[in-house]
């Protein structure tokens, strides 16, 4: 089976040293594929228009990194989507050149090889911030396994209320008393869109799963996605790839994990270090991946 090169990394954060440093790499790997996990625009602490300044990026900066790694590498696909701290209001900026200059994932399965398929999900469990347009609860029905851990994050880790993106303003956002019923991203992930054919597909998931090497923050908490845990648990997927915690890899001092036949893996990237972390790895051997920092 002739290799397939795959670079993947996630929470750049608009961190254009990183996007060279990636377009450079990718270049020199002769990569297939370019994957970001989400979290692709400046943050904006300290910017009085948070909203513009990624807005600003996603018409410019995006692009032209886009276009760089096209020209260099006319037959490497890029797949990237929105991370929690992205503006959901302008995916009309990043929908224009959707299936021209890279491929958007989120909520999408797309052809990654004539082997198999590639899916996007860009929500995280509701957090301690305040920006809410990547948030949802993670159960809408607990398993019992989970549950006692589960109520506690509720009780003592969430921040209910906040802000969403619309119209190119913030709106101010409180989850209604019923959203945790109807809405969750163990729903998400009982849809025929995740469950088709697990053992052919690759799942971009920003959120880590929950008590793994991948979702440790610097005081050894595990905050990852209890159902995308159970996900992979019970669908068993031929690879995950994830982000969202930015330090989990340099306090783990692991970037993959293995559960039952899945391996899952994060680039444990920090936007505020002009080292970028990657990962590297051919789609039909991922268990030989290497994580470089550039």
């Amino acid at each position: 089976m002739p290799a397939f090169i795959i670079v993947y990394t996630s929470d750049v954060h608009g961190n254009e040293t990183h996007y060279n440093k990636l377009y450079d790499f990718a270049k020199k790997a002769s990569a297939d594929a370019v994957i970001i996990g989400g979290d692709i625009a400046p943050k904006g602490i300290g910017s009085v228009d948070y909203i513009q300044t990624q807005r600003e990026f996603l018409e410019k900066k995006l692009p032209e990194f886009a276009r760089n790694l096209k020209k260099s590498l006319p037959k490497c696909n890029l797949f990237l989507m929105m991370g929690n701290d992205d503006c959901a209001a302008n995916m009309d900026v990043l929908e224009k050149h959707d299936s021209t200059l890279y491929h958007l994932i989120h909520n999408k399965r797309l052809k990654l090889t004539a082997d198999f398929e590639i899916v996007g999900y860009g929500y995280v469990p509701i957090t301690p911030f305040g920006i809410k347009d990547w948030e949802k609860f993670d159960f809408s029905n607990a398993p019992e396994r989970f549950r006692q851990a589960y109520e506690y994050r509720k009780r003592t880790d969430c921040q209910y209320w906040g802000w969403k993106t619309a119209q190119q303003e913030w709106v101010e956002f409180t989850f209604p008393k019923d959203a945790e019923q109807k809405d969750s991203i163990q729903k998400d992930l009982e849809g025929i869109l995740f469950t088709a054919n697990p053992r052919k597909t690759i799942y971009v998931m920003h959120t880590p799963p929950y008590e793994t090497n991948l979702d440790l923050v610097r005081w050894k908490w595990h905050i990852g996605s209890m159902a995308v845990k159970m996900f992979i648990e019970e669908r068993q997927p031929y690879l995950t790839l994830h982000g969202h915690i930015h330090e989990t890899v340099a306090v783990s001092g692991e970037f993959k994990h293995q559960t039952g036949n899945t391996l899952s893996m994060s680039s444990g990237n920090c936007n505020t270090k002009n080292d970028l972390a990657l990962v590297v790895f051919d789609l039909y051997n991922p268990g030989n991946a290497k994580r470089l920092v550039i």
